[in-house]
């Protein structure tokens, strides 16, 4: 990797932004990036609604971006209580032994490998905590852990279950709840699970895509009702739609598998700080976080991804070239993510959705932008 040059990678950024913006001037969008608490960059353009300009203070859902964050919280509680990552789940949650699950370990479901990418019992609210995490510790995997321990699958709506769960289980606290009293509040960030009621009128409207995806084994199963893709994207809850996320109900609701808003500022400081050593976490953490769990063909998305302990690692180039670079995207193009290597954190937050779970075109050009490289990403 080429030496980081503050300078050129800011103008090179700007440029790839204002080119995306010039190309598509639906909605809006945000880019931002730190090394350490140093801000390099932070730029914005476009609308959050048709007439409201996008400014500095305003904030954006930032779809399955999301998880990252939420498995801060998780790594953050586990290290406070000296909880191991190959501990079973069902130390911390017995009822989650049912249907040979009890050998689960932590490290096997934040990495994406207990086979809970779906949920079997349908009709269940996406804000049913209490409902979803008991149908999901109640059921059996989706697949057989025992044939094939080395699979994994995207858990693109139970996920955020999961990790509350264990959060709630080993600290009594909502994941929202540790979330604001661990990391929002100190680090002033305006990043929620759950927006603050006024701060509603802040966010930009998300926008859903305008052209349909690509021909791929990843649409063709998603169209398919019966699909382990097409379960794992739209239960619990259904197809939610940006018209469903923009009302006040959902920004207010805490998701943590997709549910997040925030500034890129935020979600950029935010990754900086993790990209760092700091007060919050020990040297142990950090490489949890860095570290691949599981990697391949993902069950879910059909692509090749790589997880750590809650994270997608860069196995497959989604952040660049760093080898130990993670963060999370989410649907429509969202991106925050740690370069360790640089002591860097980036974020991208637009409001017009592009189509699929994973970087898209616009994500990649600023990816490519910020290093300096024509090299796409092998995912």
């Amino acid at each position: 990797m080429q030496p980081f040059d503050p300078e050129a990678t800011v103008a090179r950024l700007k440029a790839a932004f204002y080119e995306l913006h010039s190309e598509n001037k639906q909605g809006g969008a945000a880019i931002a990036l730190y090394q350490g608490d140093h801000c390099l960059l932070t730029l914005h353009g476009g609308e959050t609604s048709p007439g409201n300009p996008w400014t500095a203070t305003n904030s954006c859902l930032i779809w399955s971006a999301s998880k990252g964050v939420a498995a801060t919280c998780v790594l953050h509680a586990l290290q406070e209580n000296d909880i191991e990552l190959q501990s079973p789940v069902s130390t911390l949650w017995p009822e989650f032994a049912a249907n040979g699950k009890s050998q689960i370990t932590l490290a096997e479901l934040l990495s994406h490998r207990a086979g809970l990418a779906a949920i079997e019992e349908k009709g269940l609210s996406i804000t049913d905590q209490e409902g979803v995490a008991d149908a999901l510790a109640a059921q059996s995997p989706n697949w057989d852990l025992e044939k094939s321990p080395e699979l994994h699958g995207y858990g693109a709506r139970t996920f955020g279950f999961l990790l509350d769960e264990i959060v709630r289980r080993v600290t009594g606290k909502s994941l929202s709840s540790y979330w604001d009293q661990t990391f929002c509040k100190p680090l002033n960030l305006d990043l929620w699970f759950g927006l603050p009621k006024d701060h509603l009128e802040d966010a930009a409207m998300v926008i859903a895509p305008k052209t349909p995806p690509e021909p791929s084994d990843f649409s063709r199963a998603f169209g398919d009702l019966t699909s382990l893709t097409r379960r794992a994207l739209s239960e619990p809850g259904g197809l939610l739609t940006p018209s469903v996320m923009n009302t006040p109900a959902m920004r207010m609701a805490s998701i943590p598998s997709l549910g997040a808003i925030a500034t890129a500022d935020a979600l950029a400081r935010f990754y900086s700080m993790l990209a760092n050593h700091n007060s919050f976490f020990t040297e142990k953490s950090h490489l949890q976080m860095q570290t691949t769990l599981s990697q391949g063909m993902d069950l879910t998305l059909l692509a090749k991804t790589s997880f750590s302990a809650g994270f997608m690692t860069n196995n497959y180039g989604a952040y660049g070239p760093s080898g130990t670079a993670f963060g999370h995207p989410g649907a429509g193009g969202s991106l925050g993510f740690a370069d360790p290597e640089l002591g860097i954190g980036f974020a991208f937050i637009p409001s017009a959705m592009h189509p699929g779970a994973l970087p898209g075109p616009r994500t990649q050009k600023l990816v490519q932008a910020l290093y300096g490289t024509r090299v796409l990403p092998k995912i």
